[in-house]
């Protein structure tokens, strides 16, 4: 019954043992939210990417061309979530999207959905990296995939950390503060070289060069959501009113800096 129901809200999902991740949670405010007696955690990946044709000319990166994923998912797994409620009454089910105590990434590789790459972005074969991912954590015991330790990594190719124009990543990870989408995210002034980074990549908004660069990104499927396809926006607003977008949790001020920037190299 549970595939049954999972599957008309996310076209990828899997199940991965809360046991797993108990001892890798992440300390925020949504950790209270945890079932006591959690036994699984249902991860269901939402697809995003429009097809190369559907970016000409976009100022932002991908992920934010679309409505902003954090609304558009909670309202999604808090539906499938109330189904699987009354599927399951003595069962207890809470959703999660990014501000959340699961490690996203581990807990879709425990799953079996993908691979982590170098850039530590979430791989899936069908979808590349361009996924959203969201997890509810039941109460439920569900069954798992044997997932190996030594089987959970990209290909190694490196290609990321050649591409990267500020060497944030390396074979050891990820420096979040060199990141180009962190430095387009930070407010207040920006140094020269961060201004110089923006205005060379053309983005108002995060970066994509890493994914861009991905062979296992190449010839992946175009299947996005329906409420992605129908609110995508290939340009950043301008306007007083951001609301709905990815960039709007910095406020307008960011987001304007960073258009300004773009307009000084035209």
């Amino acid at each position: 019954m549970i595939n049954e129901i999972l599957s008309r809200y996310a076209p990828v999902y899997g199940y991965c043992p809360f046991e797993k991740l108990n001892n890798a949670l992440i300390e925020c405010r949504a950790k209270n939210r945890l079932p006591s007696d959690s036994k699984s955690i249902i991860v269901l990946l939402f697809p995003y990417y429009l097809g190369d044709d559907a970016y000409e000319g976009s100022d932002i990166s991908k992920y934010a061309v679309v409505p902003d994923y954090h609304d558009t998912i909670t309202a999604i797994l808090n539906k499938a979530s109330q189904e699987l409620e009354e599927a399951y009454p003595d069962e207890e089910f809470v959703v999660f999207t990014d501000n959340s105590p699961i490690p996203e990434v581990k807990a879709a590789m425990y799953a079996g959905l993908g691979v982590r790459g170098l850039n530590g972005l979430f791989i899936t074969e069908k979808f590349g990296s361009w996924v959203f991912i969201g997890e509810i954590v039941t109460t439920l015991a569900l069954e798992y995939p044997d997932i190996k330790d030594n089987s959970i990594n990209c290909i190694g190719c490196k290609k990321c950390v050649t591409a990267c124009p500020t060497k944030a990543i390396s074979e050891k990870g990820i420096i979040t503060e060199r990141c180009l989408s962190y430095i387009t995210q930070k407010k207040g002034e920006l140094t020269d070289e961060q201004i110089n980074l923006i205005k060379s990549s053309g983005c108002a908004w995060g970066c994509d060069i890493c994914q861009n660069i991905c062979p296992m990104n190449k010839n992946c499927a175009s299947q996005p959501i329906d409420a992605f396809l129908n609110g995508a926006e290939i340009k950043a607003r301008t306007d007083s009113d951001i609301s709905g977008r990815a960039y709007a949790w910095r406020g307008k001020k960011v987001i304007q800096r960073n258009l300004a920037i773009l307009e000084e190299k035209r």
